[in-house]
């Protein structure tokens, strides 16, 4: 063992100042370790003998209550004061990416369409 951590590693540091293998010591003490006893609610196979209880008793389920029209106008009114907007410099930035997409797009259908049609005039005109 002394011989091991005495020689050079692949990188010509001494096994025991390398700090690959200080590294990889390091992650294997952390890795999470496996319980060895079964839980007291686990049978000898590993299995639970009864099932998981529900979060909440049939008893005390919540009955839905509806929302009224003018509760959902008032609520999303404050969901909309919380959006951050853009500024008008980022609104005419967008506006100007978004319109050189859509054009791209419209020549690159129209380019297809037309090869198309003049493919198909070729074949059947």
């Amino acid at each position: 063992m002394a011989d091991k951590e005495n020689a050079e590693s692949d990188n010509g540091v001494p096994a025991a100042h390398d700090p690959a293998r200080e590294v990889a010591r390091a992650v294997a003490s952390s890795r999470p370790v496996r319980k060895s006893a079964p839980d007291a609610a686990e049978g000898k196979d590993g299995k639970k003998d009864h099932a998981t209880p529900k979060q909440r008793a049939a008893g005390t389920a919540r009955t839905k209550k509806r929302t009224t029209p003018a509760s959902f106008v008032r609520e999303s009114a404050g969901e909309l004061r919380k959006v951050v907007w853009p500024t008008a410099t980022q609104l005419r930035q967008y506006f100007v990416v978004v319109l050189v997409f859509v054009l791209l797009v419209i020549l690159y259908v129209s380019a297809l369409d037309l090869l198309f049609g003049w493919g198909l005039l070729q074949i059947f005109g």
